[in-house]
Order: structure tokens, then sequence, then C-alpha cells
């Protein structure tokens, strides 16, 4: 039943977008002027967008993705743009997208109306669900046993909100909830055991725990609370910069390029293998991207 919701949900989405108006843009304008383009970027949103120690930069499929976007800026206005690159935390990512800090933000944020109403989102690119990091040896194997534990997540996540929802609907009655202000700062509380079990997208606690020293002292619960459709978010009223987005990513499609990044990033052999959802499959048809048929038959 989920499943098809977010399915539903991803359709409809992608038909607004897709049968949108462009408007004046000033972001656009602003590039142009410039010659660069500020983004927001994730330090611990592995493997979306972080910072990694060993190059001292930014890295992942959509700092990737980023590339790609100022590729294509690029050769639109018939010069080099540059990237300004803004760390971004769950905290600060939207409002400085509002007040135009940055113009863009390329990361791992989950689409819901009550954000669209502050930020214009991109096309869905990626398909997660919320779920709990534990140690391998935890008790914690269904939602009822939720109860009693300490949780943690990240201040402004929907998945924070999604444990707040549930708990005020009566579905389970943890000890506390813990809340931090970044992933890799859950994570933390986590092996300090100041939480129980930490929060977040199933893709991102997938990538905590692969570049942790020992990933084999923990595991992903099995079970679910929320499903995440991700997109990438500018300024309200900048259709213009939003379409270009867009269009960057239909085009990574049909060029191959965005199954080459998300092999890369998220494949079998990528630098966290994800497992791939069957939400997330259905979304990428219903897009109905030739290009993707073949590809299904090595994941």
């Amino acid at each position: 039943m989920k499943k098809s919701f977010i399915f539903a949900f991803c359709f409809i989405f992608a038909m607004t977008l897709f049968g949108s108006v462009a408007l004046a843009d000033e972001t656009m304008d602003r590039i142009n002027k410039t010659g660069k383009i500020r983004v927001g970027l994730r330090e611990g949103s592995i493997p979306f967008a972080f910072i990694d120690p060993k190059v001292g930069k930014h890295v992942g499929f959509s700092v990737d993705m980023t590339y790609l976007l100022v590729e294509k800026l690029s050769q639109h206005f018939g010069k080099k743009i540059e990237i300004v690159p803004f760390t971004v935390t769950p905290k600060t990512r939207i409002p400085m997208v509002a007040n135009a800090t940055v113009d863009v933000e390329m990361g791992s944020t989950t689409y819901t109306q009550k954000r669209e109403e502050v930020v214009d989102f991109s096309y869905i690119f990626f398909v997660s669900e919320t779920t709990f990091l534990v140690p391998k040896d935890s008790d914690i194997k269904t939602i009822d046993d939720l109860n009693g534990k300490r949780l943690g997540a990240a201040r402004g996540t929907t998945n924070l909100k999604a444990i707040e929802d549930q708990v005020a609907a009566g579905k389970y009655k943890p000890k506390d909830i813990v809340v931090v202000e970044t992933h890799p700062q859950g994570f933390l509380a986590l092996k300090g055991g100041k939480v129980d079990a930490y929060s977040t997208d199933r893709s991102l606690l997938e990538g905590l725990r692969m570049k942790a020293p020992h990933p084999e002292n923990w595991k992903t619960a099995d079970f679910a609370i929320a499903y995440e459709p991700y997109g990438y978010m500018c300024r309200e009223g900048n259709s213009d910069i939003r379409d270009f987005i867009n269009n960057t990513i239909v085009w990574s499609i049909k060029t191959g390029k965005f199954f080459e990044m998300y092999d890369k990033w998220m494949g079998p052999k990528g630098v966290v293998p994800i497992p791939m959802s069957q939400a997330y499959r259905n979304y990428l048809q219903l897009i109905c991207y030739p290009q993707a048929k073949d590809w299904w038959k090595k994941h």
C-alpha cells in the first residue's frame, strides 16, 4: 500500500513539473552576470554529498550531478560557470535556498508539500525510506521494539517529523527523542550509547555504516516508518533554473550518465551499495526513460 502511494505521488508530482510554465528567473540572470553558481552541499550525506577527507572536498552522486549542471550552464551561457560551494545542514538548507544565500541545493532533500510552499523542487531523482541504524546485536527488530528506546534524528528532517508524528499517534512510546544537527553527530551519539537507534533515510544510514571503521558492527532495521522522495531545491519563482536542473536530470538519464553515476556511488560495486526499492524502479520507469530498461537487468 505504501509503495503504491509513493508511486502515485511521484507520478502526480512529475506530471505537475512537466506542465509548469516558465517565468522570469533572477537566479539565472545572476549566474550569467557573475559567472558563478552558489551550490548548497551537505558534509555528511553519504553517498549523495559529503566531504571526503582524502581529497578535502565535497563528493557524491549529487555532487557529480552538480558538475553536469554546471557543464550545461557553461554551454548555455557560452562561458565557464564556476561552482561556489556552501556547506548546508538539515536545519539550514531550506532557509539558505529561500533567502538566496545559495542558488540551488544539491543533496538528498525529501520533497514534501510543506517544503514546496517555501522552495521549489526538481524532479524526483531518488526514493529512499526512513528507518533506523542500530548495533548488530540490537533487539530492535520491529516497530514495536522502539518502545522504551532512545531514538535519535537530525533537526529539520522529515525523519524526525515522522518519529514525532507516530509517537503522537501512539504507535510507540520511546524513552527519549534525541535531536542532533547532522547525521555524523547522530552516528556519534549511537556509537557513544546516547541513543539506541539513529533514524534517517536508509540510503544515508548505509552510507554512515559503510564508512565506519567497522561496518559489520552496525545494521539497518528491516522495517520502514516512512518513504522519502528526493529532489533538488531552488528558490521559488525561479522556474528557469528549476527547469534547467530538470533538463540536466533528463539529459543524464537519456545519455546514460545517470546510471554511470548511480553505479559509481550506489550500484552493487559502488561506494555504498544500496538495494533499489521497487518504488524507485517504478518511478523511473513511469517517466518512460527507455534507456533504463537494459540497466534493470544488471540490478
